[in-house]
Order: structure tokens, then C-alpha cells, then sequence
């Protein structure tokens, strides 16, 4: 019995003295753990060795200036679409697609007899108005001349009446007649003024009407070709107004000098300016490469796309660059170097 005492007694001091061991060891080990690497950071700040974190790296302003390839369009330089400002049948049709055009130049003729009527109805009634007008006049001479008499009857009648010679009544009766010559010379003269009024008003009305038959004549706002025509001998046409239009009878565009129009990528619009050399490259068999500078640039970017169109004029006398043609554009952007900081 004393010995399985003893035995047990024994067995519970181990137990507790390897609880004691193992916590002791997990110690030592954490802080053995944390010492080391405090340790050997310490001795590598000390030695030197340790590298500082490198600064961070700033972008350089310069950008390359590398060339960019632009799809574009040659267009005409004007291109406009002529419509009638009457109503009224082709009385005449002289131009055709392809012709050359001056300016001015007739190219149709409406035909509108109700207009030329109420032309001509307009200048007989000037002329009619005028007569008017001449009549008052003469009329008002012969009022001038009652009224002259008037007033020397009605001098003498005041000498007579200062005389004895005369009746207060006849003096009376003479200074009414003097009255109303002089209110019918006034009133004479209103009526003349009237006829001058309507004279212009006539005047006015014929003009209107003059300017509506020169409507009635297509004519080219510059020098150039026609790319288009809608109408033929004994069309009916009617005039184009905002609430009706219509389709235009004629499309006019001036070829000597076309446009080239392309559309530059937004990141590189810093670089663009009027006069930057450009080369159009046409597309077709030859290949032909013209050299220009641009001639004009949007100064703003297109929402939709976010490009800026720009322009290129060449000279086109001999007709060989037809407009709706594709074109490829090279230009290489020059930057402005950035501004020093302060």
C-alpha cells in the first residue's frame, strides 16, 4: 500500500514538471522569435546595408512626336442646293449635270402668269396714283389763285367799308369766302400729300412683285458645277418655305478648290495648328501623295467621338480631285514644350 502511494505521488510530480517544461519552451521560443529579426534589422541599419525606398518616379513632359494616319473625306469647297422661291411650271431647263457655271448664270426658268399679271397691275396703279397726284396739284393752283383773289377783294371791301361806301354785311360776307378758300388750299394740300403716300406705296407693291419674278429664275450663287438637277421641261415646282419644304431643283458646288476634312484623336489635338504640314494620300490605283498645310482646325472636340475635325485646302484646277473621295491624312503633331515650374 505504501508503495502505490509513493508510485503515485511520483507520476503526478512529472506530469507537472513537463506542463512546466513545455510552457517554458513555447516562451523562449516567441521570444526568441521577436528578438532575431529586431536584431538583425539593428545590424544591417548599422552596417550600411539597408536601402533607402526609392523616390517616386515623375512622368517627363516631353511627348513623342510621332506621325498619325487620319482617314478623311475631300468635299467641295461650297456646295448649295438651289430651290424655287415660286410656284409655277419649268419653263426652261438650260443646265445639265457637269456643266461649268459663272455666277449669276441662269440656269431655269419658272413660268408664273399670275405673278406677271399682278406685276403689271402694280405699275398701272403707280402710274394711276401719279396722275392722282398730278391732278391735286393743278387743283391746288387754282385754289392759290381763288384764294389771292379772296383776300384782294377782302382788302377792298375793308376800304370801302372804312369809306362809308359799304355794309358791315358785305365785309362779313367777303371774310367767310377768304375763310374757306383758305381751309379748301389746306385741305388741297393734305390730299396731295396723300397721293405722294400712295405713289409710294404703289412703288413699294411693284417692287415687292419685281423681286418675286426674279425668283422666278434659277440662277448660280458662284462659279461652279452642277452635281445635281431635279426638274425637267413642264414641272410644276412649288415654293420651298420652312413649314413645306421641298426638294431642291438644282445642287451647285464649287470644285476649283476643295476641302480635305479629317478628324483628329483627341490625344493628339494639343499638336495640331493651322499651318502644320499634313500629306493627303488619295486612295486609287496611283496612290497620289499631295503635300499642304492645314488651313483650318474646329478648336473644340466632338462629344460623340471626342475628335477635332480639321481642314485642308487644295487646289483643284484641273477637277481631277472629286469631291465624296477617300483620302488618308498624315501629319505629325508638334507639341509646345511644357512651362518650367517655379
Amino acid at each position: 500500500m505504501l508503495n502505490l502511494l509513493r508510485q503515485t505521488i511520483f507520476e503526478d510530480a512529472r506530469r507537472r514538471l513537463n506542463r512546466h517544461a513545455i510552457a517554458a519552451f513555447a516562451v523562449a521560443a516567441i521570444c526568441s522569435a521577436c528578438h532575431a529579426p529586431i536584431t538583425a534589422a539593428r545590424a544591417a541599419v548599422a552596417s550600411g546595408e539597408v536601402q533607402k525606398p526609392a523616390a517616386p518616379s515623375i512622368p517627363s513632359d516631353d511627348r513623342k512626336q510621332s506621325a498619325i494616319v487620319i482617314p478623311a473625306t475631300i468635299e467641295a469647297f461650297f456646295v448649295t442646293d438651289l430651290y424655287a422661291k415660286d410656284s409655277g411650271y419649268i419653263s426652261q431647263v438650260n443646265n445639265d449635270i457637269g456643266d461649268h457655271l459663272k455666277k449669276e448664270q441662269v440656269l431655269a426658268i419658272i413660268s408664273d402668269p399670275e405673278l406677271q399679271a399682278a406685276f403689271d397691275k402694280s405699275q398701272a396703279a403707280v402710274r394711276q396714283t401719279e396722275a392722282t397726284l398730278e391732278v391735286a396739284k393743278r387743283t391746288l393752283l387754282g385754289m392759290q389763285a381763288d384764294l389771292a383773289l379772296q383776300r384782294v377783294t377782302l382788302k377792298r371791301q375793308r376800304e370801302l367799308f372804312a369809306g362809308k361806301a359799304a355794309t358791315a354785311q358785305a365785309l362779313d360776307d367777303q371774310l367767310a369766302k377768304e375763310s374757306v378758300s383758305a381751309a379748301t388750299l389746306e385741305t388741297q394740300k393734305a390730299k396731295i400729300k396723300l397721293a405722294e403716300a400712295d405713289i409710294e406705296a404703289a412703288k413699294a407693291e411693284t417692287e415687292r412683285l419685281r423681286a418675286l419674278l426674279q425668283y422666278d429664275k434659277i440662277v448660280a450663287p458662284f462659279d461652279g458645277v452642277v452635281t445635281r438637277r431635279s426638274v425637267n421641261p413642264g414641272d410644276l415646282v412649288q415654293a420651298a418655305t420652312a413649314t413645306r419644304p421641298a426638294a431642291p431643283l438644282y445642287t451647285v458646288q464649287e470644285i476649283d478648290v476643295v476641302r480635305v476634312f479629317a478628324d483628329v484623336p483627341e490625344e493628339s489635338v494639343a499638336g495640331i495648328r493651322p499651318g502644320l504640314p499634313a500629306e493627303i494620300k488619295l486612295y486609287g490605283p496611283a496612290g497620289r501623295k499631295i503635300q499642304s498645310p492645314v488651313s483650318r482646325i474646329a478648336k473644340a472636340l466632338s462629344a460623340a467621338t471626342r475628335t477635332m475635325r480639321i481642314e485642308i485646302d487644295l487646289p483643284n484646277p484641273d477637277g481631277n480631285l472629286l469631291p465624296g473621295t477617300y483620302a488618308q491624312v498624315f501629319l505629325t503633331p508638334q507639341f509646345l514644350p511644357a512651362e518650367p515650374k517655379p
